[in-house]
């Protein structure tokens, strides 16, 4: 008997073409090219995960550290109100070592000018610059550790040095940009010395030159010792040689092109001077030789320092002792320890020798992250897991001890040209007259700390923006008094920390200044922080 199809021959005819809709492409029928990348697809789910989760606990620390109350932030007066000073001087058509002093490359005045054209000139936007660099400085901190440790340790390992490093030192300065840009180039070149990622990593140092004018060719320097290195493992003398030149020819070019509109409307004599000569001679020469102060430091601060600066000079050197011990530098592992340890090592000797704990601070990222890796590497295995959650738990406490500290001081809010702010106690006096005495846009000349000018919208027709004895040359005392005596400035408010430095008077060029200023001025205000108003007669 004739056994019919169990379907009919239409039905079969299209079945391939129901089977080419259903199916699910798999492993085994993809090219291995796209095999590849659907893994690497894959692979980056969960770190972007941990990513996310990492800048969700730096944006809440950073937020609560920074604001006052939602959308009121605090104002911080530390280093980086200079950078907003150039940047706003900049957005009025001045040009950096031109029109006003600089003795830094003028990449952080590009990124607060871009952030006040983006936004508002307001003082919530420098705290908006404050968290963005958090986060950048922790997902730098997360690559590189990723490296050497499992993702769970190495998100620690970022939490643990933004609430202790950067949370310790809070200021949007130029280190710290220098350094995220100078570590990329070091993490670009981990996995290989191919010719895209060397030319790459001379950008990145060209980069990190543009915001510090030594971090870029320090690191640059290790980089090349780092390859003298390979070429006695296993890498040919072409090899070395093509991966010196290539880095060299890289950071040179994007250098040139970094710094083409200031060397056209500076030149490079003002810009040799400025970025070389002056801070030579200027900048911090009779201090933080080797150690910085620790005068009047105690506490859980002091405690932060000590740890930090120990790891600084003692971490490397391990490393360089146990790459040779276990010989490892032709391993991946042995290279990439070693071109961490030579970066970071590179980035602390350019500061060294003039060192304070800003400096310090902000090149002690791969310390943290190499301790770390010799924290957990030489834990017990039954105690790592409690070791590494005991290290969260300190994080996160350390965290809300500095959040407590901030919230228990005496802040005033103030509704001011740059918005509604938290200002310090001792300071709110000194605002209220001015405000009340000044108009946005007038000329005025704060001789100490160029903190007033956001917040009050007022201008500086001064080429410098602060009178330091060590740090006036005899020219610039004396354009400072034509300036000022050209723009017939109704007001300067003087500081105490302007008078005779005995320690070094030889050092000492403001004399000339407070001689003018009190023959052409006459004080009128003394302020509860003891800065002084000086009227014009």
């Amino acid at each position: 008997m004739h056994k019919p199809d169990s379907m009919p021959r239409s039905s079969q005819q299209l079945m391939p073409l129901f089977t080419l809709v259903d199916s699910k492409p798999t492993s085994e029928n993809l090219p291995p090219t796209e095999v590849k990348q659907s893994q690497y697809v894959k692979s980056l789910i969960p770190i972007l995960k941990d990513a996310c989760l990492l800048a969700l606990f730096v944006c809440a620390y950073l937020y609560s550290r920074l604001f006052y109350s939602p959308g009121v932030p605090y104002l911080v007066t530390a280093d980086q109100t200079f950078f907003w000073q150039y940047a706003l001087r900049m957005s009025n058509g001045e040009h950096v070592y031109r029109d006003f002093f600089q003795f830094t490359p003028p990449g952080l005045d590009l990124y607060f000018l871009a952030l006040f054209r983006l936004f508002d000139k307001k003082i919530w936007v420098t705290s908006l610059a404050a968290i963005l660099l958090g986060v950048a400085l922790s997902v730098i901190c997360f690559t590189l550790a990723s490296k050497f440790m499992r993702r769970s340790e190495a998100l620690l390992t970022a939490m643990f040095f933004i609430v202790l490093v950067y949370g310790g030192r809070l200021d949007v300065t130029h280190h710290w940009f220098s350094l995220i840009a100078a570590l990329g180039a070091t993490r670009l070149v981990m996995e290989s010395r191919s010719v895209p990622r060397l030319v790459g990593a001379g950008i990145l140092l060209a980069v990190a030159s543009s915001f510090t004018q030594t971090a870029g060719v320090a690191v640059g320097v290790g980089m090349l010792l780092v390859s003298a290195w390979e070429h006695n493992c296993e890498k040919s003398c072409h090899t070395t040689f093509r991966n010196q030149s290539l880095l060299l020819v890289s950071f040179c070019t994007a250098w040139l092109v970094l710094n083409a509109y200031f060397l056209a409307t500076a030149g490079f004599k003002a810009l040799w001077y400025f970025q070389v000569i002056y801070p030579w001679h200027y900048i911090d020469h009779t201090r933080g030789f080797l150690i910085p102060s620790l005068r009047g430091i105690g506490g859980l601060v002091l405690i932060q320092r000590l740890f930090i600066y120990i790891l600084l000079v003692s971490v490397y050197p391990l490393v360089f002792w146990g790459c040779w011990r276990n010989q490892q530098r032709g391993s991946r592992e042995g290279i990439q320890s070693l071109l961490l340890a030579t970066a970071g090592l590179f980035l602390l000797l350019s500061v060294i020798t003039r060192s304070n704990w800003t400096r310090l601070y902000a090149v002690s990222m791969p310390a943290i992250i190499l301790w770390m890796r010799f924290l957990l590497k030489l834990t017990p295995h039954k105690l790592r897991r409690w070791t590494i959650l005991s290290l969260y738990g300190a994080t996160v406490c350390l965290a809300a001890l500095q959040v407590r500290s901030v919230r228990r001081q005496q802040y005033t809010m103030l509704k001011l040209h740059g918005g509604t702010m938290a200002i310090a106690h001792t300071d709110v006096e000194e605002f209220q007259w001015l405000e009340a005495h000044t108009k946005p846009g007038e000329d005025f000349f704060q001789a100490t700390w160029p903190s007033m000018y956001l917040p009050l919208g007022l201008r500086s027709p001064v080429f410098v923006e602060t009178l330091l004895p060590e740090r006036t040359s005899p020219e610039f005392a004396a354009l400072t008094i034509q300036q000022i005596e050209q723009s017939q400035l109704p007001y300067i408010l003087w500081s105490p920390w302007l008078q005779p430095d005995s320690k070094h008077p030889e050092a000492d060029n403001l004399q000339r200044v407070r001689d003018y200023i009190k023959n052409h001025y006459v004080r009128i205000q003394v302020f509860a922080n003891r800065d002084e108003m000086w009227q014009l007669k």
